[in-house]
């Protein structure tokens, strides 16, 4: 109960799940660290989430519910606190990743969100924002990683241009210990990332993602130029982004090749 950061419910949806939670939390004895330990969860991630320092995830809001006896309070306030720290924007990509039972994403800018580390996160992040700003949107960003540690994580394919992982982001070292990231991503069985050789003939335009759920169309997500994007519903479109992903898959490393291509590079750093 010692230094603990105060909460202010009305500052924000996120700082209300907090106060919730850590009144709930207080007034059936629990630590963090024991809370974390029955729903399943981190103490850092209960941490985090109660002082509205990471959005909650849906799953950890459905297991609070069930824990405290709730009903839905906490998995009505999830979608809120989570937002926030989403430019609006983006909201739509984030809303598809949150669902999608398997995920196909293409990057020739920087390593995808999803697998960024806090510090290569705000390295990217960083130009242009505001420090309290910043910490917010790095905090979002790492609570969206929370769908690959789920009970039934949604499969997960990225391909990375080899400019990506050869580029130097923030430093060296934030570089090296990015690419160990990749490494060890590798080894979970929902998740594969191949390289695309530079010299492979085939120019996408950008960037782009393929969303999939169980017995519904594919949807399709264009970044844009100036922080932009757009989700792609209509058909044909969609299947031009997945003639395009078949094109980029077969001019990709394999998983092997693509393996010991980014230990290669970690290690000349």
């Amino acid at each position: 109960m010692v230094n603990r950061k105060r909460l202010d419910p009305t500052e924000s949806a996120a700082a209300l799940f907090g106060a919730k939670l850590r009144k709930l939390r207080d007034k059936a004895g629990l630590s963090q660290a024991q809370l974390a330990g029955e729903v399943g969860y981190s103490n850092d991630t209960i941490s985090k989430v109660e002082t509205a320092a990471q959005a909650p995830s849906p799953e950890l809001a459905e297991r609070l519910d069930a824990h405290f006896g709730t009903e839905d309070t906490f998995q009505e306030l999830q979608p809120l606190a989570a937002k926030e720290g989403i430019p609006i924007f983006f909201r739509p990509y984030a809303e598809l990743e949150s669902t999608a039972d398997a995920i196909r994403v293409y990057d020739h800018v920087v390593i995808s969100g999803l697998l960024q580390t806090e510090d290569y996160a705000r390295a990217v992040l960083r130009p242009g924002q505001r420090p309290g700003v910043l910490e917010q949107a790095i905090a979002t960003r790492m609570g969206r990683q929370e769908i690959l540690r789920r009970d039934e994580p949604p499969w997960v394919v990225i391909l990375l241009q080899e400019s990506v992982i050869r580029k130097v982001v923030g430093s060296k070292e934030i570089t090296k210990a990015q690419l160990g990231r990749l490494l060890e991503l590798l080894k979970e069985p929902h998740i594969n990332i191949s390289i695309v050789p530079d010299e492979a003939a085939v120019y996408p335009g950008g960037g782009f993602a393929l969303f999939s759920r169980e017995d519904e169309p594919d949807v399709g997500y264009s970044e844009g130029a100036g922080s932009s994007g757009h989700v792609i519903t209509l058909s044909s479109k969609v299947k031009e982004f997945r003639r395009l992903w078949d094109m980029l898959t077969h001019a990709a490393l394999s998983s092997t090749a693509s393996e010991a291509l980014i230990l290669e590079v970690m290690e000349s750093l």
